[in-house]
């Protein structure tokens, strides 16, 4: 048994409370990483990259809406 697997069948013997603030404190854990300033940069880089892209005439503009719809549809 893999080390996430024990953590994950321990983690089931849980109370539900117990597990709720588990499962809350592991998804804090991720949003921290996320605001590191390596990623920071990382999405800034790709912002500018896009604008340069779209001002160049080599990204087409698209709707809004047609973006969503079609997010949507690939993710049901």
């Amino acid at each position: 048994m893999s080390a996430i697997e024990q953590v994950f069948s321990e983690a089931l013997s849980l109370p539900a409370k117990e597990r709720a603030s588990l499962a809350q404190r592991l998804l804090a854990s991720l949003d921290e990483t996320a605001d590191s300033p390596e990623i920071e940069a990382a999405w800034k880089q790709e912002a500018l990259d896009r604008c340069a892209a779209f001002d160049g005439g080599q990204m087409a503009e698209r709707d809004a809406a047609d973006v969503l719809r079609e997010a949507y549809r690939k993710t049901t």
